[in-house]
């Protein structure tokens, strides 16, 4: 696969040559100070942006879904280097607290690679597409503008999106805009399928794009997917994307039973909105607290614990190898972390 199609440069033109590992041992005063300009500006639209980016970079399928992929994490062989991203994901701190350290000039206290991965983020594929976080009060009127009735289940957050003019793709559509008429569509599909089609202008994994004409149905079609850990959007995430398209013939096609349009061509539509319906523990954080205080018969535990110390043994032993090893990811990182969340509710009654 060729590398063209990955790798970062700071804007739509032709991309720049990959930098060696080298140029990621230190990052400018410029570099923090634009990390700090965006997430002043809006801190809940980069936590979006960056919850967008982890679902892809979880994927397996990372390779068509993480573009661009940033340049200052490539190999020595100059090939993305996935696990190096998850790495820093999976120590990064909440962007608040970021911002606090940033505010103070503690950027020192910040990882170097954190800081890099953030500025390519937040900064350079900021410039392709921006996002906006909209306010509760404004829901209502952007379910007028699009002619929505409000969805039964209300998203916990929406944000609006703004392609750059300065992409091919933005340019193209805008052109067609102005000479067919336009539809709106929403797309349920899976969050790892976002992050590409807002920074690049391309369709998931360049198959045809499914979009329904009624949000209660893609509502019911809409998959939760995992996060960022550290996210104010929600650690559990679904997201029903609101896309303009123009009404090309050729390219663009319905499907009356299924309540289906069909789209063939990426310049054809647009990401306007996002509706991100999220879900994190501190919803149930005051219904665990108020619970009674369980007792627990330690004779029984013990006798259980050693009738199945084999299975126990085996079990443990699975979940600390898949969460410490450095190419626990994927699969096994994920069996883990269900492993954990099992035996935390209640696997192991007594």
């Amino acid at each position: 696969m060729q590398l063209v199609g990955y790798l970062d440069s700071s804007h739509t033109g032709t991309s720049s040559s990959p930098p060696s590992w080298e140029c990621t041992k230190s990052i400018s005063l410029q570099q923090c100070s634009q990390i700090q300009e965006r997430l002043q500006n809006d801190l809940l639209a980069c936590d979006a942006r960056l919850s967008l980016f982890v679902a892809a970079a979880n994927s397996y399928r990372y390779e068509s879904l993480l573009r661009p992929f940033p340049k200052e994490f490539l190999d020595d062989d100059q090939r993305p280097d996935i696990a190096a991203i998850l790495d820093v994901v999976a120590d990064m701190e909440r962007l608040d607290t970021i911002l606090r350290r940033l505010v103070k000039g503690k950027s020192g206290c910040l990882k170097v690679n954190e800081l890099h991965l953030l500025h390519a983020v937040l900064v350079r594929h900021g410039e392709r597409v921006a996002i906006r976080t909209l306010s509760e009060c404004e829901f209502d009127d952007l379910f007028r503008l699009i002619q929505l009735v409000a969805p039964q289940m209300l998203p916990t957050h929406i944000f609006g999106v703004t392609p750059s003019m300065k992409c091919g793709h933005t340019k193209h559509y805008v052109n067609l805009r102005k000479q067919y008429p336009i539809g709106i569509g929403y797309y349920g599909g899976k969050l790892e399928h976002l992050y590409a089609m807002l920074t690049m202008g391309s369709l998931p994994l360049d198959e045809p794009l499914e979009l329904y004409c009624d949000v209660e149905e893609t509502l019911k079609m809409c998959r939760l997917s995992t996060g960022w850990g550290g996210s104010r959007c929600g650690a559990i995430l679904g997201c029903v994307a609101v896309v303009e398209y123009v009404v090309l013939p050729k390219l663009v096609s319905t499907d009356e039973n299924r309540g289906l349009v069909i789209i063939n061509d990426a310049t054809c539509m647009q990401v306007c909105y996002l509706m991100f319906f999220g879900q994190s523990f501190q919803q149930y954080e005051h219904a665990l607290i108020s619970q009674p205080s369980l007792s627990i018969n330690w004779n029984e535990t013990c006798k259980w614990m050693e009738d199945n110390r084999y299975t126990l043994s085996l079990g443990i032993y699975m979940m600390i190898l898949s969460l410490s090893a450095s190419s626990g990811r994927g699969i096994f990182h994920r069996f883990a972390e269900i492993g954990l969340y099992v035996l935390r509710r209640g696997f192991l009654k007594i």
